[in-house]
């Protein structure tokens, strides 16, 4: 919100309450998507796993989550499920869950639930998070298997973007930063 304040004026300046819930009914409702991504891109900045997932849960659940699945799905798109999982976006795969889970996505959420279950073949998942962290994961076991849900993601199964701005669009409040 931030960012699109600033993209607006070219002024950076700290918003009232007031000011923010102004801003957020503002943003046009086919842009919200893309706004979060980089309002969060920004406070993120270069951090990564325990870092990056620190500044995460500071956010409101809409915001960290639409985060999440605009990440999740450009990696997707980029490089398929074995580029999710080697690129530091993979260490959040839980909360893209629950992401999908809170805004309905159920066909991406199966997808994903499915290479997870693969994962589990091979890694014992309570360490996950140390084996994401060192880019250990035994993806490369899985190219097929990871081919195949590539396949399936790229047909589109649900229209993320719609669905997400749909939501935020319906709960600007939950865009307002401050209290």
């Amino acid at each position: 919100i931030i960012l699109y304040k600033i993209n607006k004026t070219n002024d950076l300046k700290t918003l009232s309450f007031d000011e923010m819930k102004e801003l957020a009914n503002e943003i046009p409702s086919e842009k919200l998507y893309e706004i979060i991504d980089n309002y969060v891109s920004w406070i993120i900045g270069n951090s990564y796993d325990e870092e990056m997932d620190a500044k995460l849960k500071k956010l409101p659940l809409a915001i960290k989550y639409t985060y999440l699945i605009y990440t999740y799905e450009c990696e997707i798109n980029n490089g398929g499920f074995d580029q999710f999982y080697f690129n530091s976006i993979g260490y959040e795969v839980f909360e893209i869950q629950k992401g999908l889970d809170f805004f309905c996505l159920n066909k991406n959420k199966a997808l994903l639930d499915k290479s997870i279950e693969l994962l589990k073949q091979k890694i014992d998942i309570s360490k996950y998070y140390e084996l994401s962290s060192k880019r250990e994961l035994p993806t490369e076991d899985f190219e097929n298997e990871f081919s195949e849900l590539d396949s399936q993601f790229y047909d589109y199964p649900e229209n993320i973007k719609d669905i997400i701005n749909e939501y935020l669009d319906k709960h600007r409040e939950d865009l307002i930063t401050v209290k």
